[in-house]
C-alpha cells in the first residue's frame, strides 16, 4: 500500500553532524587540545552580547572521536533522576526497575518543581581529580581543570574568577528530559555552565535540545545536540533540555558541568 502526503512542502534531510570511525580506539592516552582557530576575540564579543555561545570544532579530531567511543563504550552510567523530592542515582538496574524510576519521574513532571530523568557518570564534583588516575576519564578531568581550558574560559567570557571546573558525563536516552531550571544554587559560586557535545547523528525531531528561555519564558534559542561542540552560558539563565523522544535512533551524549569560583 502506498501513502501520498500534500501540501507539507519539501522534505527536509540532515547529515550526519559527523564522521565517526566504526572501530573501537585502544585504551591509549587522549591529548585534549583546543581548536587553535579559534577567535576568542570574536568569541567574547558574542558572550559578552548574548550571554552564552556555540563554538564548533572545539578539539582535534581523534581525540573527539575517542571521547565519543569512552562514552558511548566504555562508561558505566547512573540513571539520575528527582522522585518524590529525592535526587537519586540509580546502579544495576533491571530493565523493569529503570521503567519503574522513568514513569515515576514522568508522573512528577509540571507538579513537583525541578524535576530530571537522564543518565550520569561523575566525573569531578568540586574540581578533585578523578578517582582511578590510569583511567581516561582522569585526563578530561586534568585537561578541564588545567590551563588552557580555564584560560581560554576566562578569555571568552570575561569572567576572571573562575578557578575550577567540575564534570560530569551523561546520556539522555528516549524519554530523558531536564525541566527548566537557571543553575542558580547557593554556595556553589557557579559562574557559567558548559555542554560539551558528543553526539555523532541526530534530528531536531529526536527532542533533546539545549533550550533557552527569556524572561517572559518563550524560547529565545535552542541547540541541537551536535559533535566535538561547546555550548557555554552565564550563571544564572533558565534553560532546559527537552525530552527525548520514544522514536530517536541514538543516545545523546555529552561532558557537561560548571565553571566555579573559589
Amino acid at each position: 500500500m502506498r501513502f501520498e502526503i500534500d501540501g507539507f512542502g519539501k522534505v527536509i534531510s540532515f547529515p550526519r553532524t559527523a564522521q565517526v570511525s566504526g572501530a573501537r580506539p585502544e585504551k591509549a592516552s587522549i591529548t585534549l587540545q583546543l581548536n587553535p582557530a579559534l577567535d576568542r576575540g570574536a568569541l567574547a564579543n558574542d558572550f559578552k552580547e548574548r550571554g552564552r555561545l556555540h563554538i564548533q570544532t572545539m578539539l582535534d579530531e581523534q581525540s573527539a572521536n575517542n571521547l565519543y567511543h569512552c562514552l558511548s563504550h566504555e562508561t558505566r552510567y547512573r540513571l539520575c533522576a528527582n522522585i518524590g523530592g529525592v535526587a537519586r542515582a540509580l546502579a544495576d538496574l533491571s530493565p523493569q526497575e529503570r521503567q519503574a524510576c522513568t514513569i515515576a519521574a514522568w508522573r512528577e513532571v509540571g507538579t513537583a518543581g525541578f524535576q530530571f530523568l537522564f543518565d550520569m557518570h561523575r566525573l569531578s564534583l568540586n574540581g578533585e581529580p578523578y578517582p582511578d588516575a590510569n583511567d581516561r576519564w582522569a585526563e578530561v578531568v586534568e585537561f578541564l581543570n588545567g590551563r588552557e581550558f580555564l584560560d581560554f574560559a576566562r578569555a571568552v567570557t570575561g569572567l576572571d574568577a573562575i578557578a575550577f571546573a567540575d564534570a560530569q558525563a551523561t546520556c539522555y536516552r528516549q524519554g530523558h528530559f531536564l525541566t527548566a531550571h537557571d543553575d542558580d544554587t547557593p554556595g556553589t559560586k557557579r559562574l557559567a555552565a558548559y555542554v560539551f557535545s558528543f553526539t555523532p547523528v541526530w534530528r531536531p525531531e529526536w527532542g533533546g535540545l539545549l533550550e533557552f528561555l527569556d524572561a517572559s519564558s518563550q524560547v529565545e534559542a535552542g541547540y541541537l545536540p551536535g559533535f566535538n561542540s561547546l555550548k557555554l552560558f552565564k550563571v544564572p539563565k533558565a534553560h532546559y533540555v527537552s525530552t527525548v523522544a520514544p522514536f530517536a535512533q541514538a543516545p545523546r551524549y555529552s561532558i557537561t558541568g560548571w565553571l566555579r569560583a573559589r
